[in-house]
C-alpha cells in the first residue's frame, strides 16, 4: 500500500481513520479486501437466490432442459448446468413482479452493508451484463477482453479461483459491474478448441433466425441455449475416421465440405451432409458416375431441411459445381428417398407423405351461415365393379389437375361410374354458394364413404385408418365435415367428429390434432386441450406457440409464459406480428410451408387467430 496519513479516512470507504481501518494490518490492501467481500456477496445472493426462488429456477431450468438438445445425463454436468441457470435467471429473468432475483436481493442485504463502497458496488450489480467474447489478455484474476457484438475492451476481475485464459480464445460469461471495471458472476467459460469468429457468427445467425435484431440481447435471453448449443459449433466430424465403402464415396463428402466451407456455411450443417451421406453409403452403395453431381444433389437436399442462411436453387447448384439441373434432382430424389428415416428425425415432424394432402376439396370462404339442414341417407347403391371404381377413381385423379367448370363435371362422371366416390362429393362442395350446402355434400360423403367400406370393417380396422389407402376418401369428407360444422357454429359436433378421426388413425397423418385443440380452447375446456397436446408432444410451431397459449389462458403473464415465448420465437420469429396485428393474413392461405418460415406462419396465425384473441393487453405484453 501507498504510505498514507494514518489519521485520514480509510480509502476503503469505511468512514474509519485509516490507522482503526485497514492501517491496522498494512499486509492487507482494500483492493483484496473488496475482492473478498465480493466473492462473499456473490455466495450470499446464490444462497438467497435458491432458498426463496428455488421453485421459480427449477421450473425454469425444466423447460431449459425440454428446449434444448443437450443431454445431461452425468450428475457433476448437471450439477454445473443448474448452477450456471440459477445464476443466469436470477441475474436477468423478472419474476411475476416485474423484479429479478438479483433486485430483490440487493433490496434486501444492501441496508445491512456497513462498508458504503461495498454498498455501492452491489447496488450497482443490478445492471448485470452477458458477455460472448475474445480474451485479449488474462493475468492472475484478471482478465482483459474484448466483446464479440459491441467491440469495447473491457476488465473485469474473477474472484475465488484465479483463472488463466489462452489469448485470443473465446469465452462466455456473466459480469456485473465493480467501480469503473467488472467482475465475473461467477467465472468466465471459455471454450479454446472454438474459433472465436466462427463462435460469434453462430450467435449472430441464431439471433437472427429467432428474430433478434441484437445479437447481444439474444445472448442475454438465450445465455443457457447458446451455453449449450456452442461446443458442437466446434465439434466437426472427420471425414478422414470414417469407414466409407469406396475411395468414390469418400470424395463426395470431401466435395461437399469443401464446398459448404468455402461458403461460410455453419459448421453443424456440414457434419450434418456428411453425416447424410454416410447413413445413405451404409444403406445404399450405387455406382457414382460424377461425384460432383452427387455432391450438388446431397447440398440441394441440405439446403431443404436445414435453416441455412440462403439456400441455393438447382440451377445456382448447378453453375457452382459444373453440373446439370437435371443430374441434381435425380440425385437428391433418390437421396431424400433412401434417407426418409433420417430427414424425419432431423425435422422432428412427420415427413411430407404423411403429411394432410392439400388437393382434395378445400373449403371455401362462403357469403352467409345459415343452420344445416340434417341431409337425408342415401338410398341403398347396387354393387360397383372393380373396373368402374377404378375408372371413376382415375377422373378424380383428372379432376384435381383441373379448374372451373371442367373439374366439376370430372367429378360427376365419376359418381355416374361409382355412387360411393366420396372424394368427388368434396370436389362438388367447392361449387356451392353456401356454406350448409358444402356441408351437406361432404355428409354425403361420409355416409357413401361408410357404406363403400362396410361397418365390419371400421371394427376390424379401428386405430390403423389412413394406413389403408381404402379410407382416405372417407376421411378426408370427414374432415371438411367437421371444419364445416366448426364455422357454421357448431362446435360440438366439430368437436366429436375430430375425436373420431382422433380413434380411427391415432397416428393422425391428417393433422386434425391442431383443429381439435382450437375447438377445445374455443368451448374453454383447456384440459383437454392439454392432453390432446401432451399426446402429440412434438417439437413444432404448433406445440411451441399452443404451450405458451395455454400459460396464458390459465395463469397469465407468467415468468413461465415469458420463458416460453422465448421457446416459441425460437421454432418461427414471423408468427407475433400476425398475433397482434402487425400484420395482415392474406385473403388466400399459402400451398405450402416449410417449418420455421413466414408461410408456417400465416398456417398458424389463421387457424388459431381466434383464441389468442380471448387474452387481454397480449400486445403490450409482448413488447
Amino acid at each position: 500500500m501507498e504510505k498514507m496519513n494514518r489519521n485520514a479516512p480509510c480509502p476503503c470507504g469505511s468512514g474509519k481513520k485509516y490507522k482503526k481501518c485497514c492501517g491496522a494490518n498494512e499486509a492487507v490492501s482494500i483492493t483484496q479486501l473488496l475482492e473478498s467481500e465480493i466473492d462473499g456477496l456473490q455466495k450470499q445472493m446464490i444462497q438467497f437466490a435458491f432458498t426463496y426462488f428455488g421453485e421459480e429456477i427449477e421450473e425454469d431450468f425444466a423447460l431449459f432442459e425440454e428446449n434444448s438438445e443437450i443431454q445431461l445425463d452425468d450428475e457433476q454436468e448437471r450439477e454445473f448446468f443448474e448452477m450456471i441457470h440459477g445464476i443466469w435467471f436470477s441475474l436477468f429473468e423478472e419474476l411475476d413482479d416485474g423484479k429479478t432475483i438479483m433486485e430483490k436481493f440487493i433490496a434486501s442485504e444492501a441496508g445491512k452493508i456497513r462498508r458504503p463502497k461495498l454498498r455501492q458496488i452491489l447496488q450497482s450489480w443490478a445492471n448485470p451484463r452477458a458477455i460472448a467474447g475474445k480474451v485479449i489478455k488474462s493475468e492472475h484474476n484478471k482478465l482483459t477482453f474484448e466483446d464479440g457484438f459491441s467491440g469495447e475492451q473491457l476488465d473485469a476481475i474473477v474472484t475465488g479461483t484465479p483463472v488463466e485464459l489462452e489469448a485470443n480464445s473465446f469465452f462466455m460469461g456473466m459480469i456485473v459491474p465493480f467501480e469503473q471495471n467488472y467482475v465475473f458472476f461467477p467465472t468466465p467459460f471459455d471454450l479454446p478448441d472454438l474459433g472465436a469468429e466462427n463462435a460469434f457468427a453462430f450467435i449472430a445467425d441464431s439471433a437472427m433466425a429467432n428474430g433478434y435484431d441484437s445479437p447481444q440481447e439474444y445472448v442475454t435471453d438465450f445465455f443457457m441455449e447458446v451455453m449449450s448449443d456452442l461446443p458442437m459449433v466446434g465439434a466437426q466430424v472427420d471425414i478422414e475416421d470414417l469407414n466409407w465403402p469406396a475411395p468414390v464415396y469418400k470424395e463426395v463428402a470431401d466435395i461437399l465440405k469443401t464446398r459448404l466451407d468455402s461458403l461460410d456455411i455453419l459448421p453443424p450443417f456440414v457434419d450434418m451432409g456428411v453425416v447424410l451421406w454416410y447413413s445413405y453409403c451404409q444403406k445404399k452403395q450405387k455406382r457414382i458416375q460424377n461425384p460432383n453431381a452427387t455432391a450438388a444433389g446431397l447440398h440441394y437436399l441440405i439446403s431443404k431441411i436445414a435453416p441455412m442462411e440462403k439456400a441455393y436453387t438447382q440451377k445456382e447448384l448447378a453453375q457452382m459445381y459444373g453440373v446439370s439441373a437435371g443430374a441434381i434432382s435425380s440425385n437428391a430424389s433418390d437421396l431424400e428417398t433412401t434417407l426418409s428415416q433420417e430427414i424425419e428425425e432431423i425435422m422432428g415432424m412427420y415427413s411430407d407423405e404423411d403429411r394432410p394432402p392439400a388437393q382434395v376439396g378445400s373449403v371455401i370462404e362462403f357469403p352467409t351461415k345459415r343452420r344445416i339442414s340434417e341431409p337425408r341417407p342415401p338410398k341403398k347403391l347396387k354393387k360397383v365393379s372393380r373396373r368402374d371404381e377404378e375408372q371413376a377413381q382415375e377422373l378424380i385423379f383428372e379432376a384435381l389437375q383441373e379448374e372451373g367448370r371442367k373439374r366439376y363435371q370430372l367429378a360427376e362422371q365419376a359418381l355416374e361410374l361409382n355412387p360411393f366416390c366420396a372424394d368427388a362429393y368434396v370436389i362438388l362442395a367447392e361449387d356451392v354458394e353456401f356454406l350448409e350446402d358444402a356441408a351437406v355434400l361432404y355428409r354425403r360423403g361420409m355416409e357413401v364413404g361408410i357404406q363403400a367400406l362396410g361397418k365390419e370393417f371400421f371394427e376390424e380396422n379401428k386405430g390403423h385408418f389412413w394406413g389403408l389407402i381404402e379410407t382416405r376418401p372417407y376421411m378426408r369428407a370427414k374432415q371438411h365435415y367437421a371444419e364445416a360444422l366448426y364455422r357454421l357454429g357448431d362446435v360440438d359436433g366439430a368437436i366429436g367428429q375430430y375425436e373420431e378421426m382422433i380413434v380411427l388413425n391415432p397416428m393422425d397423418n391428417q393433422g386434425v390434432r391442431d383443429s381439435l385443440f382450437v375447438a377445445y380452447v374455443d368451448k374453454g375446456e383447456l384440459q383437454k386441450a392439454r392432453g390432446l397436446m401432451e399426446n402429440y408432444d412434438e417439437d413444432t410451431t404448433q406445440n411451441a406457440y399452443n404451450r405458451l397459449l395455454l400459460e396464458l389462458l390459465e395463469n397469465g403473464f407468467t415468468v413461465k409464459a415469458k420463458t416460453l415465448l422465448k421457446a416459441a420465437k425460437q421454432m418461427n420469429k414471423f408468427v407475433v406480428p400476425y398475433l397482434v396485428g402487425k400484420k395482415r393474413l392474406p385473403k388466400v392461405e399459402p400451398d405450402y410451408y416449410g417449418f420455421g418460415d413466414e408461410n408456417e406462419a400465416i398456417v398458424y396465425a389463421g387457424m388459431h387467430l381466434t383464441a389468442w384473441k380471448k387474452i387481454d393487453q397480449l400486445e403490450k405484453w409482448l413488447k
